[in-house]
């Protein structure tokens, strides 16, 4: 996991389904507003489900303070694009997912564990390029949650989360 604080790197993400058109970095990415980015191993497993849909009713109870913050959620996972498109149809996700098949964006996130096993890892991506904070939370999928009233207090006032 990258610590809080360091930059954003910059790497590539390719076109992804409401989120870009064509391949940008998630620097360029954040720099059009901060975004909560998650991690997870593959679609359509149990724990990897619950997650994602923790995201999809996080962003249904905060719809409002999201669109404010201008707080994008966007997840990551290394399947391809019509994995990604029937996990999200099946769940009514309304968020994006980048299809990482190489494993770039979740090597560059440092969210690679044991034998290359993708991690469950939350970020906050801020505008200024740098990582506003972060989480690792295998198991304990309600960490996710919390991360993303942590990370909307984050975004309305930078210099406390408390």
């Amino acid at each position: 996991m990258l610590p809080e604080g360091s930059p954003i790197p910059d790497v590539t993400v390719p076109p992804t389904p409401g989120l870009c058109d064509e391949p940008t970095t998630l620097r360029d990415l954040a720099a059009e507003g901060p975004i909560i980015l998650y991690t997870y191993p593959a679609d359509g497993t149990p724990l990897c489900t619950r997650q994602a849909c923790i995201m999809r009713d996080g962003i249904a109870e905060h719809a409002d303070e999201l669109q404010r913050a201008g707080l994008r959620v966007v997840g990551v996972s290394p399947q391809g694009r019509a994995s990604h498109d029937r996990f999200s149809a099946r769940h009514d996700l309304p968020f994006p997912i980048i299809a990482d098949e190489g494993k770039h964006v979740l090597r560059a996130l440092d969210a690679l564990g044991l034998l290359g096993m993708p991690r469950r890892v939350t970020y906050l991506l801020r505008t200024d390029g740098a990582i506003g904070a972060a989480i690792t939370a295998d198991v304990r999928l309600s960490q996710h949650r919390k991360f993303m009233k942590t990370a909307l207090k984050l975004v309305a006032n930078p210099t406390d989360a408390s």
